[in-house]
C-alpha cells in the first residue's frame, strides 16, 4: 500500500472514531436548564405524582423515578429511549396524551432529582439529539 493511501485510510479511521466518540454525550454534561427541569417538576405534579408520589420514590403500582432501581433501568440507554418510553405509556390513564416538550422537560426533572447536573440551555425535543445523550453511572 502506497504511503499516500496508508496516510488517507489512516485518516478517514480516526475521523470515523472521532464522529463515534461525538455522537453519544453523557447525561453528566450538564444536557438541560434548571428552568426546564422547573418546568417539568410542574408538569410532574400535575401528570405523575398521583402514581409516582410527590418525593418520585413510587407509588401501589408505580416505580419509582429516583435512586438505585430507576438508575438501574436505564443505565446504557439513552434520554431519547427514557423520553419515548414516556411519552408512549405515561400517564397510565391516558398514554400519548402528554406532549413531546412536556415529557422531555419532565425528563429534565428526572435527571435533575437523580443527581445529573443543570447546564446552560435546555434539552432538546428532537429525538435524533435525545438518542446521542446516554444515561450513565456517575463518571
Amino acid at each position: 500500500m502506497s504511503t499516500m493511501r496508508c496516510a488517507t485510510t489512516t485518516a478517514l479511521f480516526l475521523i470515523l472514531i472521532a464522529s463515534a466518540v461525538a455522537a453519544s454525550r453523557s447525561a453528566w454534561s450538564g444536557v438541560y436548564s434548571q428552568d426546564q427541569a422547573s418546568r417539568g417538576q410542574k408538569a410532574y405534579n400535575s401528570q405523575c405524582a398521583r402514581c409516582h408520589g410527590e418525593a418520585l420514590l413510587g407509588g401501589e403500582n408505580s416505580p419509582p423515578l429516583v435512586d438505585r432501581e430507576f438508575l438501574d433501568k436505564w443505565y446504557g440507554k439513552s434520554v431519547g429511549s427514557l423520553v419515548d418510553f414516556t411519552r408512549k405509556t405515561m400517564p397510565s390513564d391516558g398514554p400519548g396524551k402528554l406532549s413531546r416538550r412536556q415529557c422531555t422537560d419532565i425528563i429534565a426533572y428526572l435527571l435533575s432529582a437523580n443527581g445529573f447536573p443543570a447546564g446552560e440551555s435546555d434539552l432538546d425535543s428532537d429525538a435524533a439529539v435525545l438518542n446521542e445523550i446516554l444515561i450513565q453511572p456517575k463518571p
